[in-house]
């Protein structure tokens, strides 16, 4: 995978392939190493290539809604927040306590795409901040 996450190359994905780059989501979200609001943020504008308003009319909640998750990290969703924002991608919203996997003893290709999605969001914020369209 490229040092990005972008919607062209999600849009090339065969379906196991995207199911990977969700469940490596998934994982780095178990393993601290990325927020929900990150995540939703990536699946938003990779996964489906929508801005803010599009998406937060799709999953029926306020553009407000999606902004406070995707930019506040002390943000405090509520369930029925989560659940509709993960529903378009399949995602389901559980309790779990998982065994801790060690990061080093991950495949090249699992570090390859945990690289690839922190390089989307960082590119993502980058935008964010200097305050340029979202797409």
């Amino acid at each position: 995978m490229d040092a990005a996450v972008n919607r062209e190359d999600v849009a090339r994905m065969r379906p196991l392939e995207r199911k990977a780059l969700l469940d490596e989501i998934a994982a780095m979200i178990m393993a601290g190493e990325l927020r929900i609001g990150d995540a939703a943020r990536i699946l938003r504008s990779a996964v489906l290539g929508l801005d803010r308003q599009a998406f937060a009319q799709v999953v029926k909640l306020s553009e407000r809604a999606v902004a406070k998750l995707e930019d506040d990290p002390h943000a405090n969703p509520t369930l029925e927040t989560l659940k509709r924002v993960f529903a378009p991608f399949g995602g389901t919203v559980t309790l779990m306590f998982p065994q801790r996997e060690d990061t080093e003893s991950l495949g090249e290709d699992k570090r390859q795409r945990r690289a690839a999605i922190l390089a989307a969001l960082a590119k993502s914020r980058r935008r964010r901040i200097r305050g340029s369209p979202e797409r």
